[in-house]
Formats: C-alpha cells, sequence, structure tokens
C-alpha cells in the first residue's frame, strides 16, 4: 500500500483509531529520510541514532545537556522553522531528546511531545504521559516516569525499538 508520504487517516479501519501505530510509520520514514525527520501536517517525527556521529551525540552530549549542539537537533530546528503548522513532536531514542529539548526551546509554540526510548534519567516514578519504554529497554533504563511496555523482550536492539506499544 503506498502513502505518498502522507499517512492515512482512514475512520474505521485502524489507522484513524491507532496513536502508535501512526507514530510507527511516521518514525518509519523519519528513519528512512536523509535529514532524519518526517512532517505529516501538524506532526513532526524525528529519528533516533542513525550514524556515528549520533552515536557521539548519545554518549557525549545528551548526558552534558547539550543536545542542542547535535546535528540532528540542527537538522530538526531547521524543519521546524520551515514549518510552523507543527504542534507536535514525535521522537525515538536522540529523537526523544531532541524533540524534548525543541518543546523546551519553543515555549510560545506549546509543542506537544510523544517520545519512545527517551535516554532521560528520571528517578521520580511520576509517570509522564508522554513517554514510553519497554521493558528491557537499556537506552530508557532509568527513565522511571515513562509508561513501561513488557512484551517479553530481552533482546536488548530489540526492546529498544519503537514497535509494539
Amino acid at each position: 500500500m503506498k502513502y505518498n508520504n502522507k499517512i492515512p487517516l482512514v475512520k474505521n479501519v485502524g489507522f484513524g483509531n491507532n496513536f502508535h501505530n501512526i507514530n510507527k510509520l511516521g518514525l518509519g520514514k523519519a528513519y528512512a529520510s536523509d535529514n532524519s525527520t518526517h512532517i505529516d501536517g501538524d506532526t513532526l517525527f524525528i529519528a533516533g541514532t542513525k550514524t556515528m556521529r549520533d552515536v557521539f551525540s548519545d554518549w557525549i552530549k545528551i548526558p552534558l545537556g547539550l543536545t542542542r549542539y547535535s546535528k540532528r537537533y540542527k537538522e530538526a530546528e531547521d524543519v521546524l522553522k520551515a514549518n510552523p503548522q507543527v504542534k507536535n513532536l514525535i521522537g525515538h531514542s536522540l529523537g526523544s531528546a531532541v524533540s524534548d529539548e525543541l518543546s523546551k526551546r519553543n515555549e510560545d509554540k506549546q509543542l506537544k511531545t510523544t517520545l519512545y526510548g527517551s535516554p532521560f534519567v528520571d528517578f521520580t516514578g511520576k509517570q509522564s504521559d508522554n513517554r514510553y519504554r519497554h521493558k528491557f529497554d537499556p537506552v530508557s533504563i532509568l527513565d522511571r516516569g515513562s509508561k513501561t511496555v513488557d512484551l517479553g523482550l530481552v533482546d536488548p536492539l530489540t526492546a529498544h525499538g519503537y514497535d509494539g506499544y
């Protein structure tokens, strides 16, 4: 089925009522794009780690609070500036950190975020409405504020995916 760069929102067929599957499709398109982002209507999807340069951002920039200096942040920021209709940010892994940083630095836009496998450290245990992780995901293991989904995935690479929510 071809989507022509537009995610279908057909009522009563599954897509219109399935929030996480729509996000999965959008994130897939972001991972496939050259700039690791995908726009669909008022939603900006931001992919996670894809290159060795991204790995540097994962291990150095994010823990030091320097996400805004990463290549992925700059790419997403440019896309956000060029698309003022964007109201929602959906991110996975590095894309989650970028989405969170974009929303904080653009408070006037009141951007809503939905984050998967976020590399956050949150020991409060206070559940967030917008963060999700799989039980054995090593990247988001310290994010106690996310909603944890247990699919029995013990392989860390599979558990860190954005599928199965």
